[in-house]
This record gives structure tokens, C-alpha cells and sequence, in this order.
């Protein structure tokens, strides 16, 4: 019959063909940011996955602990962060490791829903993208001051562009 010619495809195939024609719209910069997007959503979940498994065997708790500073991920040092980290460690028995691979998994569905959203040409990516960018730029910009790394300059600037150039470009907050 014709219903089965009138059926819209799978998710899966329509989210394969948007990626397949992502250097239709995007100009250089949007593409840039896309791949570093679904990148980092990659490696966030590999080093997620591999802190999962340190995490109970006890290995690399140094390198754990590297990772945590270097990407940004350490608790703090305020009262409020410290009570609510007690506060879920009493509750479910998680170690650092495990809360910090559960933070990497947030972050890792966070940034691959924007690079799949931008290359999906979607409005609300756009706007996910520059709000939850913007809203972590204070916490890199104080990391900087603090303990420079060229790795957290280098976040920071990449990041700076990102929310200025679709703030923009794509001209999101005219009108509010």
C-alpha cells in the first residue's frame, strides 16, 4: 500500500543523513565546533568508562586526580560543595571515581547533544550551546588566574569564541 511508502524513516537514518550533509549551511567555524562538540562527548565517556573500571580496582587514583584538576572537574572548596558531596556520598556510597565518571557522562550527553544539534542545524542548539558555554566561562576564567595551564587557556579562548560567535553571527539574543 502507499502507507508504507509515506513513512518517515527511522531516527537513527535521519540523524545519519543530517550528518552526512553537515557542509551544506555551516560555514567553517560551525563545523569546527560540531566536531570538537562530539569529540569531547567521545573521550568524556571513554574517560568515564575508564574511571569506572579504576574506580574498582583501586588503579590509577593519582591519574584520576590529574584528570579531575586538569579538566575542571574538581569539587571545590566552598561549604555548600563540600556539604552536598558529603551528602551524596553518605547516600549512595560513591567514591570520587564514580562521581566523577557520572559527571563526565552528564557532561559527555550534554556536549554531544549540542554537536548533534548543531550539525542537525536546530535553533535550541544553538542556544544550548552558547548558555551552558557561558555559564561555565567564570569557573574557567578564575581557573586560569588560579592555576594556569595552557590547556585551560586554551579551553577558555576556544570557549570565549564559541559563545561570542554564535551570540553573533547567528544573531540568538536580538529581540529578547
Amino acid at each position: 500500500m502507499k502507507e508504507v511508502a509515506l513513512r518517515r524513516p527511522h531516527y537513527g537514518a535521519r540523524l545519519w543523513a543530517e550528518l552526512g550533509r553537515i557542509g551544506g549551511e555551516h560555514d567553517a567555524f560551525i563545523k569546527v565546533i560540531i566536531v570538537e562538540r562530539i569529540i569531547k562527548a567521545i573521550v568524556l565517556i571513554a574517560l568515564a568508562i575508564g574511571l569506572l573500571v579504576a574506580g574498582r580496582t583501586g588503579l590509577l587514583t593519582g591519574w584520576a586526580q590529574f584528570a579531575q584538576d586538569q579538566l575542571n572537574l574538581a569539587a571545590g572548596h566552598s561549604l555548600i560543595v563540600q556539604l552536598l558531596f558529603t551528602l551524596i556520598v553518605y547516600i549512595g556510597t560513591f567514591s570520587h571515581t564514580t562521581l566523577l565518571a557520572m559527571g563526565a557522562i552528564v557532561y559527555a550527553l550534554l556536549e554531544g547533544t549540542e554537536g548533534v544539534g548543531l550539525a542537525m542545524r536546530r535553533r535550541w542548539a544553538e542556544y544550548l550551546t552558547v548558555i551552558a558555554t557561558g555559564i561555565l566561562i567564570p569557573l574557567e576564567a578564575y581557573e586560569v588566574i588560579h592555576h594556569v595551564t595552557l590547556f585551560k587557556v586554551g579551553a577558555l579562548l576556544l570557549n570565549v569564541a564559541v559563545v561570542g560567535y554564535l551570540a553573533y553571527r547567528k544573531r540568538l539574543f536580538v529581540g529578547i
